[in-house]
């Protein structure tokens, strides 16, 4: 994948809600089902959230959680307003939490950045 690409959607948008506490709605990635995957994620909401994720929708809701001092998580920050790419597996589920309130994600896969 080329770093200098600009964002080329290859899979349906979906909507991931964010909430306090994350929520069991888990969703699951399309699109390319091979190599590296880029995910475009758009907060359109007021509040940040945490965008957790992983190979089971277990693991994307376990991973659903604020990171604090001493207790990593693989969990991506994402800021109330903020468009954002990253570079990830294919065919993942995904599951957010918010520290209030509510936060829609609207996630994209595809390739570039």
């Amino acid at each position: 994948m080329q770093e200098n690409q600009s964002f080329r959607p290859r899979g349906d948008t979906f909507l991931t809600l964010g909430s306090i506490p994350a929520t069991d709605q888990v969703t699951r990635a399309g699109g390319p089902a091979a190599g590296e995957v880029s995910y475009m994620v758009y907060n359109s909401g007021a509040s940040d959230a945490y965008l957790g994720y992983g190979m089971t929708s277990g693991a994307a809701l376990a991973n659903a959680v604020i990171p604090s001092q001493g207790s990593p998580r693989a969990v991506l920050p994402c800021p109330a307003g903020s468009v954002q790419t990253f570079t990830l597996s294919p065919m993942l589920f995904f599951c957010a939490v918010t520290p209030v309130g509510n936060a829609p994600l609207m996630i994209t896969p595809g390739t570039g950045a």
